[in-house]
């Protein structure tokens, strides 16, 4: 008896709905058209250190696999394409070889150097990209998360900072596919040439015998700790720029150097290039690549990640100063209030005092109408007065500066004043001691214009 089985009962499978995996295939390829990929031409040969000075395009966009979202990045060197040689959509011509194969069997890229570049997205960059400098690249894509794992797969097995990848190149009838393999110690057959070349030669696997290899061979030697070496350059005073020691000498120069050390590491490179298998020897017995007999020597220094440059912070606090919206009133209100008008022997004694006053008079005279607050300025007075006479050196009769007018010449008034600014707003109490610096040098101004007395610079 057969029995009736009703149609629900069975697994239905529609064959005319696109699977995810169609989807992200089909979006991958519309990004590829609407890049203008297959329209690129094939570019002129690359150019010695092309790969490194060369100006880099980058250009992105987001795919969706799995509910996961993918970034895929295009890397293209930016060249003027040759006019004479047509793209391989437009002709299918066998002798022309792909791109990618030109790039990679090219010798003038080999070991290109690399550029630190900064952090982007809290990761160190260098330029450049790692897949240039390994394979000689000059157009190339990269799909990976983005959550930040470098990798062309759904398997997040290695950290960003391994560049572990893996990719195909496909044209002109040939595949080629790029693997990676990270291991965590080197095998005995692979730490000399001879072994390399052996393991180089069984990938081929040609049944014919294979020309002789052309090989480039490089050393690296990195030095990361010399604190036992003396610097090159005199450290700066620390008790200068605690406020510690200030005068008129200190006033006169800003601050240069680094709180420490700013190179991090010192790597140092032995090369050898272009050359033949049956030309050298090297084997756990006997090497002919000895360091000091290289024809190329290269040095590569790495800097510290923001080292406390002492002139940039100086410059840096300066800028943010002339950036800020806060009044006089809101920053030394209490040392705002109107003077009081002179007395009848300090009138007298104008008929018979120089009309170039000394700084510790005017000091004494600005703090006259304050006599009865409890607290002094931001700035001292044992502070105040070395900076007051660095920036009106009467004693100085040079009339030169006289006539720089509309300009700021070295040890000019603006020179002098930008420069002790600079000391004041790092080491005496940022803007509230700028602004009490700002009212003491508007007062001794005011005064020298109502006294016409020259003011130098």
């Amino acid at each position: 008896m057969i029995e009736e089985i009703e149609d629900q009962d069975f697994y239905q499978c529609d064959f005319t709905t696109a699977s995810q995996w169609e989807i992200f295939i089909a979006r991958l390829e519309e990004v590829i058209h609407e890049w203008k990929l297959p329209q690129i031409k094939k570019g002129p040969s690359l150019k010695k250190g092309e790969l490194t000075d060369g100006e880099w395009e980058e250009k992105s966009e987001q795919i969706i696999f799995a509910d996961v979202n993918f970034t895929l990045t295009r890397y293209n060197l930016k060249l003027t394409p040759l006019e004479d040689l047509v793209s391989p959509i437009e002709e299918d011509n066998e002798n022309l070889k792909n791109q990618a194969l030109d790039d990679i069997m090219s010798m003038e890229n080999v070991f290109p150097p690399q550029c630190d570049v900064g952090n982007v997205n809290g990761r160190s960059t260098t330029r450049p990209h790692p897949l240039a400098r390994w394979y000689g690249l000059r157009d190339f894509m990269v799909l990976a998360p983005a959550r930040g794992f470098d990798i062309s797969t759904e398997s997040k097995i290695h950290d960003p900072w391994q560049h572990f990848y893996m990719g195909v190149c496909e044209g002109k009838g040939v595949r080629s596919e790029f693997e990676m393999v990270h291991l965590r110690r080197t095998p005995p057959h692979c730490k000399y040439l001879t072994g390399l070349l052996n393991l180089f030669k069984s990938k081929i696997a040609s049944p014919l015998s294979l020309e002789p290899v052309t090989v480039s061979v490089r050393f690296t030697y990195v030095l990361r700790d010399w604190t036992s070496s003396t610097w090159t350059q005199e450290p700066p005073d620390f008790d200068f720029l605690h406020g510690e020691t200030l005068g008129v000498v200190e006033l006169g120069k800003l601050p240069f150097g680094a709180t420490f050390d700013p190179v991090s590491e010192l790597q140092l490179f032995t090369t050898w290039p272009q050359l033949v298998e049956n030309m050298v020897v090297d084997s756990e017995s006997f090497s002919d690549f000895e360091p000091s007999n290289a024809p190329q020597w290269s040095v590569r220094v790495k800097m510290a990640e923001q080292p406390a440059c002492l002139l940039s912070e100086y410059l840096s606090e300066f800028t943010q100063l002339c950036s800020s919206q806060g009044s006089m009133h809101e920053l030394i209100g209490d040392l705002m209030a109107e003077r009081a008008g002179p007395s009848l022997s300090s009138s007298l004694n104008l008929l018979t005092e120089s009309r170039v006053p000394t700084i510790s008079k005017v000091v004494k005279r600005s703090k006259q109408p304050r006599k009865e607050r409890s607290q002094e300025g931001p700035i001292t007075d044992d502070m105040l007065t070395p900076i007051l006479y660095f920036l009106f050196p009467d004693a100085d009769d040079n009339h030169d500066l006289l006539t720089g007018l509309k300009s700021a010449p070295v040890d000019g008034l603006v020179w002098r004043l930008a420069v002790v600014m600079s000391h004041v707003v790092h080491t005496l109490g940022g803007a509230k001691a700028a602004a009490h610096l700002w009212y003491e040098f508007a007062q001794e101004l005011r005064f020298r214009w109502e006294k016409d007395i020259a003011v130098p610079g």
